[in-house]
């Protein structure tokens, strides 16, 4: 079981290949993966983003499951952030995998280092 950070999925919308096959073998082996409602909301106002683009990254989502934002999540957020120092969307992005028990799907360099302890996590 995956959560994907947003880092991920943008790289695969860009044509990444090591993002691509790790997604794509995923789906083909039927891993769960998932993404949290941070990185939707980062995907979707990715600058310069025409609007046509908007409706295929919306059904490109579509293909995994969304998590979203809880009380639990929100009160781990709010601790991972005062604790590690993370940009909202990182502690939201953690917290959700946390919470969940899923592995961290991430090539943030200064987020692996912090979360290391806290949750498996997978560079690709």
């Amino acid at each position: 079981m995956y959560l994907l950070d947003s880092n991920i999925l943008i790289e695969y919308l860009n044509g990444s290949k090591k993002e691509i096959d790790f997604i794509t073998n995923a789906k083909k082996n039927n891993e769960f993966l998932s993404f949290s409602v941070i990185s939707k909301i980062e995907a979707l106002s990715l600058s310069g983003l025409k609007e046509e683009s908007v409706q295929d990254i919306e059904n490109f989502l579509n293909v995994f499951s969304e998590s979203y934002l809880n009380d639990d999540v929100a009160t781990l957020s709010a601790r991972l952030r005062r604790n590690l120092k993370l940009s909202l969307g990182d502690a939201i992005i953690l917290a959700t995998a946390i919470s969940g028990r899923v592995t961290l799907v991430t090539n943030d360099k200064t987020l692996i280092k912090k979360a290391k302890n806290l949750v498996e996590i997978l560079s690709l």
